[in-house]
């Protein structure tokens, strides 16, 4: 795809409309000279380090994939009091996935992944403003709502249940915007590494797999086997970031979707459909 100068990967639905070609021929410019910072400096630890970013930010476009088909199915089913969770964490999900692809945030030995969600809110619609400050002071606003949403059902209990919650928004394209500023980055992310990185650096190590693999909260410990799994075959195949729809890997969408549908041998009726039925905010492969 052809646009402000530059052939991208990902056929964008909505991020070309958020400016002008020429204004977005400039924001592109000025990333690209945020990442070369990193690039120009590229070493096995960094490079480490962005692979899992990027990973992880995989992770919370499915997430949020997950989270909308749920949305959807307790609509369906009048569970109205899981749906503020469901619309909140869908968006929290993406605009902690899009921080992540931001070159001025520091990984900070994995501190990043447990980022508040009022600075997750503030990092990411500041990124936003570089594309449409009046879109992301919107954008701000809906993600204030559905936190203020989700809070007023846990914390107070409405006894007129979600009488007074409001809807003004349209939760699909919200999610669309954040996902696709997130692949806009990783693509300036992956030219950038491709053009000044020595490909001797191109390693995944052990230690930021396992701040990702293994997390601890609570005093309670918690360890994936699937992300262990996952990002070995980064470590072993694929050793450098890319763009998030290349990055996500086909098995990578099966299984993380799949792990939430419901059992049918037990009568349990939630699933997450084919693959046609992820397409929704993301090109899922």
């Amino acid at each position: 795809m052809q646009h402000a100068g530059r052939t991208w990967a990902y056929s964008y639905r909505n991020l070309f409309e958020l400016c002008s070609e020429k204004k977005l021929a400039k924001v592109a410019g000025r990333i690209s000279a945020q990442y070369a910072k990193l690039t120009k400096d590229w070493t096995s630890e960094r490079n480490s380090e962005w692979s899992c970013r990027i990973y992880f930010t995989t992770k919370m476009i499915l997430n949020a994939t997950v989270l909308l088909n749920s949305l959807e199915f307790a609509r369906t089913c009048g569970l109205r009091a899981a749906n503020p969770y469901f619309e909140y964490y869908a968006a929290l999900s993406l605009l902690r996935g899009l921080v992540y692809t931001i070159p001025t945030e520091d990984w900070n030995s994995g501190e990043l992944m447990a980022i508040s969600h009022t600075r997750a809110i503030n990092v990411a619609f500041d990124w936003v403003a570089k594309f449409n400050k009046s879109l992301a002071a919107d954008m701000k606003k809906t993600a204030l709502q559905l936190k203020a949403q989700r809070e007023l059902i846990a914390y107070k209990a409405p006894a007129s249940g979600d009488k007074n919650l409001g809807a003004n928004y349209d939760l699909t394209d919200f999610l669309t915007i954040l996902a696709e500023v997130a692949e806009f980055n990783s693509e300036l992310l992956e030219g950038s590494i491709t053009k000044n990185a020595n490909p001797a650096s191109f390693e995944v190590l052990d230690e930021h797999i396992h701040q990702i693999a293994t997390v601890e909260v609570e005093g309670f410990t918690f360890s994936d086997d699937e992300d262990y799994w996952r990002l070995g075959y980064v470590q072993r195949k694929t050793r450098r970031p890319y763009h998030l729809g290349l990055f996500m890997h086909p098995g990578q969408s099966e299984d993380f979707i799949g792990a939430w549908d419901g059992d049918e041998d037990a009568g349990e009726a939630f699933s997450n459909g084919s693959p046609s039925k992820w397409q929704a905010i993301f090109d899922v492969p």
